[in-house]
């Protein structure tokens, strides 16, 4: 059985990540936090106009001891989430301020710039 082509880059949807930091007295559970962000976005734009921003909250990328993370979503619509962040002012029941830290085209770039994550691929011994 072979395997499905891949699309060509240039028929790829263009997505953008979204670094972002919570400033909060408590711990933030990811769960409330995806709530909130959809939430968030859902009240502001509607059913339709999420579906064309393409939001997505990446699990793996999320720091709970430092409350950094990275959001993927369309490079069109890279405002309207940042937006919808800074709207949010509460996570369960934790008053929160969500702050982006800036936006990269990879997720690799992006923990390297603001996650501090070093690269080890051109590592010498």
């Amino acid at each position: 059985m072979s395997r499905p082509e891949t699309l060509p880059s240039s028929l790829r949807k263009k997505k953008r990540y979204i670094a972002f930091e919570i400033l909060s007295e408590e711990d933030i559970d990811f769960g409330d936090l995806i709530n909130a962000l959809w939430s968030s976005i859902l009240d502001l734009f509607g059913e339709v106009n999420t579906g064309e921003i393409d939001f997505w909250l990446v699990k793996d990328a999320w720091r709970k001891k430092t409350k950094r993370g990275l959001i993927k979503c369309s490079h069109r619509h890279v405002s309207e989430v940042r937006l919808a962040m800074a709207l949010i002012n509460r996570i369960g029941e934790s008053e929160v301020s969500i702050r982006s830290l800036g936006v990269s085209g990879t997720m690799k770039s992006a923990k390297k710039k603001y996650f501090g994550e070093k690269d080890l691929s051109n590592f010498e011994n």
